[in-house]
């Protein structure tokens, strides 16, 4: 349980580090301290029940994570429907852009990764973290960020691959 005090020594702590992973993470300031902000309001709505074992700075770093990922995904399913109706409306619809379609692709072979497997290829290409930076934000061993990140780029080449192929004849 985290009383007043106990709250306030960790925000005044932690805020500055915690918005800087998430700046690093999100690559958008404004994102980091929405992502901030939500964990901090977390933690002290669920103050009562709450039980940090461990380091509290892992896992202020870890909820970024969480919460940057899950807003992430929201947005992009967000994006989907928007692009969707758009898409509806508009009758002359032109062809997809090659690198639109890439896009699509891409989202569509991140979905096909396993959780933990796509968290790890995220962080790596487009939070372009270090192999031991994401091993310590997400609290596995950096052999296992390796053995993730090998099984990501193998499936992301098999989801892509004929796509590519077919990219590269028309260019």
């Amino acid at each position: 349980m985290l009383d007043r005090q106990t709250f306030e020594d960790i925000f005044r702590e932690h805020h500055a580090a915690c918005l800087a992973f998430a700046v690093h993470y999100t690559g958008n300031v404004h994102e980091a301290e929405e992502v901030v902000q939500q964990v901090f309001l977390r933690l002290w709505e669920k103050r009562a029940v709450i039980d940090i074992t461990g380091a509290t700075r892992s896992y202020l770093l870890a909820a970024i994570r969480n919460t940057a990922i899950s807003n992430w995904r929201k947005e992009t399913v967000r994006q989907e429907k928007e692009q969707t109706a758009g898409h509806l409306q508009a009758a002359d619809v032109p062809v997809q852009s090659p690198v639109w379609e890439l896009e699509k692709r891409y989202q569509q072979a991140l979905e096909v990764l396993p959780e933990r497997c796509r968290e790890v290829f995220i962080l790596s290409r487009q939070q372009q973290l270090k192999y031991h930076e994401i091993a310590e934000v997400m609290n596995i061993s950096v052999k296992t960020v390796e053995n993730q990140m090998g099984k990501a780029l193998k499936i992301m080449h098999r989801e892509l691959r004929d796509y590519l192929n077919l990219l590269l004849l028309l260019l």
